[in-house]
C-alpha cells in the first residue's frame, strides 16, 4: 500500500490522526505519496504540527460519529452526528427532551446488524454512508 493509498483509507474511515500523520509525511518530504508505506518510522512525525494541521482542518475532514442514547429497558438510540452537541439536539427533536446520558461510540462503526426490511447483514459505517442528511437516527435496538 502506498502512502497515497493509506491516506485515503485513513480519511475513508475516519482515522483523523492517521490522515494527518501521513498528509505531515508526504507535505513535509519525508516520503512521497508513491513510496511504499511498510515499516515507516512514525516517530519522524511532528505530532504538535500534526495536530495543529487536525485543528485547521488543512483535509477538509468533517467525520459522521456514531452517539448511543440509552432509552431504557436496555433499549438505545443510535444517532449518527457530526457532534454530540448535534446529537443532542436530534434526540430533542425526536423525544422533545434532552437526552440525560450520550455516548461517543464511532469505535463500534463496523459493527453489523441484521436489517429484516433488506434482508441483510449491515454495518454501521454501510448505514451512514447511505444516509444523505445529518443528524439523523441509525437506529433504534434491543441490547443483549
Amino acid at each position: 500500500m502506498t502512502f497515497n493509498e493509506l491516506l485515503l483509507d485513513a480519511i475513508k474511515f475516519d482515522e483523523e490522526k492517521l490522515a494527518y500523520s501521513v498528509y505531515w509525511l508526504i507535505k513535509n518530504g519525508v516520503v512521497k505519496g508513491t513510496d511504499h508505506s511498510q515499516g515507516i518510522n512514525w516517530d519522524l512525525v511532528n505530532h504538535d504540527e500534526v495536530e495543529g494541521m487536525r485543528k485547521r482542518n488543512e483535509l477538509n475532514i468533517n467525520p459522521i460519529k456514531l452517539f448511543s442514547v440509552p432509552l431504557g429497558n436496555n433499549k438505545h438510540m443510535l444517532i449518527f452526528a457530526q457532534t454530540e452537541e448535534s446529537a443532542r439536539g436530534h434526540y430533542l427533536n425526536e423525544k422533545g427532551q434532552l437526552p440525560t446520558k450520550i455516548f461517543n461510540i464511532s469505535s463500534d462503526m463496523d459493527k453489523s446488524f441484521w436489517f429484516e426490511e433488506k434482508q441483510k447483514y449491515q454495518s454501521l459505517r454501510e448505514l451512514r454512508d447511505e444516509t444523505l442528511m445529518f443528524p439523523a437516527t441509525a437506529m433504534i435496538f434491543e441490547k443483549g
